[in-house]
């Protein structure tokens, strides 16, 4: 089998602390040919001056203006020649056999336009954590069929080897979101052609204080925007008679993340928000007030003791979540 240029895309800002691992990661690929593209968006720390130390190895450029996020990824892509890439945010990191293990999918199988596998949790100090796979087992899953699944659920950037071809077919990164522009994107990509997923472990994704999501977890923004990429993705799939009939259980699903993210506002003890949080969840879903975690959540914002310690009486706060199941696929999936 021939051995193609595979990118790896490091959009970065900001994440001077986590950029070393991040790069040596993406040098220490088990496949050799591969290319490197990082594009710093501007930032204010010494992210720059880090990525520099690696000049020789990799493509370094840097933005006069800061573009965010999407505009950046964007770039980053079109700057790359590979005919497969991966977008690595600069506080994560490949596992070396990254692309030994999902490059064979693409290759061998011409209809799958995105080749999926697992990923290691890691807090900012370099504490790993295994979760559990998503299916319970290696598959093909025919595109339209994911596509169903992007609606409740995604998958992390450096979990996914894309095709050059299909990104630019779909247009893209959306540059009108941030929240759950990955899951808006692997959409529509399924919508282009077929997603192969295995178990192994091929990334470590970085849960910190600082990453993207975790501002935006500070409001209720957060979770409205999610909505609203749900709803471009009902336009997309509107004429698509398999899809539509999941469209009102999607938007169920975004009632139940609402109050997953709210362990985050109540760890932080921001109460207040933590109500915004639980209400809007209402907003979605009305009946989400049956809910086991809606409720126990409610309960300790409303017991007139002090809230973090009811909060840490029910839920372990040191915990990282994990469903603790894998999920069976949509019909039509093949095992490989």
């Amino acid at each position: 089998m021939n051995k193609p240029l595979v990118s790896i895309c490091i959009p970065n800002y900001n994440n001077g602390r986590y950029l070393d691992a991040c790069i040596q990661s993406a040098l220490d690929q088990e496949y050799s040919n591969t290319e490197i593209i990082f594009i710093d968006d501007h930032s204010s720390d010494k992210s720059f001056q880090i990525a520099m130390k690696y000049s020789d190895k990799i493509q370094i450029h840097f933005n006069s203006e800061n573009l965010g996020q999407p505009e950046n990824t964007n770039k980053c892509v079109k700057l790359s020649k590979g005919e497969y890439f991966v977008i690595l945010h600069s506080d994560d990191r490949l596992l070396p056999c990254f692309f030994s293990k999902l490059l064979p999918l693409l290759q061998k199988n011409p209809k799958v336009g995105m080749a999926v596998g697992e990923r290691i949790i890691s807090d900012e100090n370099d504490k790993q954590t295994k979760i559990t796979p998503f299916y319970d087992n290696a598959y093909i899953i025919p595109g339209i069929k994911q596509a169903k699944i992007f609606m409740m659920t995604s998958f992390l950037p450096c979990q996914v080897l894309l095709r050059k071809n299909v990104f630019y077919k779909v247009g893209g990164v959306d540059l009108n979101h941030i929240v759950n522009l990955d899951g808006l994107l692997w959409f529509k990509c399924a919508l282009e052609g077929d997603v192969a997923y295995i178990q192994d472990a091929v990334s470590i994704y970085r849960i910190h204080k600082d990453q993207t999501t975790a501002h935006y977890n500070k409001t209720i923004d957060h979770m409205i925007e999610y909505y609203v990429t749900l709803k471009k993705m009902f336009s997309f799939g509107e004429k698509i008679p398999y899809l539509k009939p999941y469209f009102k259980e999607a938007e169920k699903r975004v009632a139940e993340l609402t109050v997953r993210y709210c362990h985050d506002v109540m760890k932080n003890r921001d109460y207040n928000l933590a109500r915004r949080y639980l209400a809007l969840a209402t907003a979605f879903n009305l009946k989400i007030k049956d809910n086991n975690e809606y409720q126990k959540i409610k309960s300790c914002l409303d017991s007139g003791k002090p809230t973090h310690e009811v909060y840490s009486s029910l839920f372990d706060t040191n915990k990282q979540r994990d469903r603790g199941f894998s999920y069976t696929p949509p019909d039509g999936a093949k095992a490989i």
